[in-house]
C-alpha cells in the first residue's frame, strides 16, 4: 500500500502545481479587486462572451464554464471588503441559469477548483478537496503528460479572465450545436428555481448595500439554439428576471438572445461567442453601463 499512497500523494502535488485559470483569477482578485470598476460573473456565456480588453473602464471577467449563481455570490463574498471602486456587476441570465446546480450534476467535479484554488468551503466531501480523486485516472494522466512532458499550457483565459479558446478558426457546426445545446440546457423540473432566485436577489442586495449597480442580461445565441428552446422554461426565465428588475432600482435587464445584430460570424458554436462576437457583445455592455453612472438606473 505504501507505493500506492506515495504515488497518490505525488500525483496530487503535481496536479496542483499545474497553472490553471482559477489560480490566475484568484491571484488577480487578491491583488486588484479593490480597483475593479466593473465585474463580470457567470458561466461560459460570460467567460467566452465578454472581453475586458475592450471595456472603457477597469474591469475583470471572473466567470467560469458552468459557474452557477451561488458560486458567483461566493466570489463576491470572498472579497467583500475589497470592492472599494466597484460600480457595476454584470451577470448573464441564460436559458438554464435559474434551473441548474452543478453541485449534484455532471459538472460537480468542478467543485474542487473552488475549494482548492479559491479556498472556499463549498463541499466537505473528501473527493471535492482533491485533484487526484475528482477526475478519472486517464484524465489526470493526460494532464500530467501534457504539462510536464509536452510543456502545454493549461491556461485558457487572458490576463483579464476572458476565455481565449473559442476562436473563429475552429468554429463548430451552428446547426448541430444549436439543437444539442438547447436539449442539454432544457430542464425537466424546477427543483433549483427558488434557490437560484433567492441567490440572485442576495447578490443584488449585496450590490445595493454597497451602491453598486447590477446588469442582468440574457446572452445572444444563434437562431438554431433559440428556436429549439422550451418556450415554458424560456418565458419563465425572462418573466422572472424582468420582475426582479422592476423590484430593485439598482438593476437593469437586457435580453440579447435574438438580437439581430449578432450574425453567424459572431458565434463559435450556437450559444457561445467567438472572439469577433465577444468584442461586439463587450461593446454593447460597455455602452449600457456607461449610459448612467449613478448608483441607480431609474
Amino acid at each position: 500500500m505504501l507505493p500506492i499512497f506515495i504515488l497518490g500523494v505525488s500525483s496530487e502535488i503535481l496536479l496542483r502545481k499545474i497553472p490553471n485559470d482559477y489560480v490566475l483569477k484568484r491571484k488577480f482578485l487578491d491583488n486588484y479587486s479593490d480597483s475593479i470598476k466593473v465585474l463580470f460573473l457567470g458561466s461560459s456565456h460570460a467567460f467566452y462572451g465578454v472581453n475586458p480588453a475592450y471595456f472603457s473602464s477597469k474591469s475583470f471577467n471572473a466567470s467560469y464554464p458552468s459557474q452557477t449563481l451561488n458560486y458567483d455570490f461566493e466570489i463576491l463574498k470572498k472579497y467583500r471588503n475589497n470592492w472599494k471602486d466597484l460600480e457595476c456587476i454584470a451577470i448573464p441570465i441564460s436559458y438554464f441559469s435559474l434551473f441548474v446546480s452543478f453541485d449534484t450534476g455532471i459538472e460537480s467535479w468542478r467543485v474542487k477548483n473552488y475549494n482548492i484554488y479559491y479556498g472556499m468551503n463549498m463541499s466537505n466531501k473528501f473527493v471535492d478537496n482533491t485533484e487526484a480523486l475528482s477526475n478519472k485516472l486517464s484524465v489526470n494522466l493526460d494532464r500530467l503528460y501534457s504539462y510536464y512532458v509536452c510543456g502545454n499550457s493549461n491556461i485558457s483565459c487572458s490576463s483579464l479572465g476572458w476565455g481565449i479558446d473559442f476562436n473563429s478558426k475552429n468554429k463548430k457546426d451552428l446547426n448541430k450545436t444549436g439543437k444539442q445545446a438547447a436539449k442539454r440546457h432544457s430542464t425537466k423540473d424546477n427543483r433549483y428555481l427558488t434557490a437560484n432566485i433567492n441567490t440572485l436577489k442576495a447578490i443584488i442586495e449585496f450590490a445595493k448595500n454597497r451602491g453598486v449597480r447590477v446588469l442582468l442580461y440574457t446572452p445572444p445565441a444563434y437562431h438554431t439554439y433559440s428556436e429549439n428552446l422550451n418556450s415554458t422554461q424560456l418565458s419563465q426565465t425572462i418573466s422572472t428576471v424582468k420582475n426582479i428588475g422592476r423590484e430593485y432600482n439598482n438593476v437593469v435587464y437586457v435580453n440579447f438572445l435574438t438580437d439581430p445584430s449578432f450574425l453567424a460570424a459572431d458565434f463559435f458554436d450556437a450559444d457561445h461567442m467567438d472572439e469577433v462576437g465577444a468584442k461586439k457583445l463587450t461593446h454593447k455592455i460597455d455602452v449600457l453601463i456607461n449610459q448612467n453612472k449613478k448608483n441607480t438606473w431609474r
